[in-house]
């Protein structure tokens, strides 16, 4: 039988346990996730009340975006990272990019791209993980419709982080639906040369296809 408190966080500001022993649970906890997620949710939950740890919450969210509950997952993220200690913004800015990308899975991109945002405002200026931030919060002004704010992200992210082939790809998407199809080849031929993997070629492949299509035709061809 699942805890009761299944989305209820206390309000006191909790501590990251950054001990061995708390990361290998942690660990342990995810690795259940992927085995029998309501068990993991469960075991979870006991963990978090007997040590009110951050990992512990945290493990339950992901159980819970495990079993389709994507806005409860979201939602206990966003939470989580609200009541963690303020000068750990590292985690903070991990929390709210986990929350991110859940609103995207349930289709909810203005909560995202809140979610996102927070965590842009939280990292230091030229922190590694910006880029990834911004790629995201890109992805979630896409659905919104906004592309040109999402290429305005994108450019940002590709500015700290050149070559990038996904950022490339999605910035060839956000031109296309621009129709600023010269621009958007240009961006799907660089990621197409980027890609390392085969999945990145494809995906890349694609939408340069579509670019060229949507400019024989004068019709925009939607691209992923």
């Amino acid at each position: 039988m699942m805890i009761a408190a299944a989305l209820f966080l206390p309000f006191a500001l909790m501590q990251a346990d950054l001990s061995a022993a708390g990361e290998d649970r942690y660990a342990r906890c995810l690795a259940l996730v992927d085995e029998d997620a309501p068990r993991a949710y469960e075991e979870a939950m006991v963990w978090a009340t007997d040590t009110n740890a951050v990992n512990a919450y945290r493990c339950a969210a992901v159980a819970l975006l495990a079993q389709g509950r994507t806005e409860d997952g979201a939602r206990r993220l966003e939470s989580l990272a609200t009541a963690v200690n303020p000068a750990n913004a590292s985690l903070r800015a991990e929390l709210l990019s986990q929350a991110g990308n859940a609103w995207l899975l349930a289709r909810e991109p203005g909560q995202a791209r809140s979610a996102f945002t927070r965590a842009i405002v939280t990292m230091r200026p030229g922190a590694t993980e910006l880029p990834d931030l911004l790629i995201d919060r890109a992805r979630a002004y896409a659905m919104e419709g906004d592309y040109r704010l999402a290429e305005e992200d994108l450019s940002a992210a590709l500015d700290q982080r050149p070559g990038d082939a996904l950022a490339l790809r999605l910035r060839a998407s956000a031109r296309l639906n621009q129709r600023a199809f010269p621009l958007a080849e240009a961006d799907a031929l660089a990621s197409l040369n980027a890609s390392t993997t085969e999945d990145d070629r494809v995906g890349a492949a694609l939408v340069l296809g579509h670019v060229r299509e949507s400019a024989r035709t004068g019709t925009v061809v939607e691209a992923q």
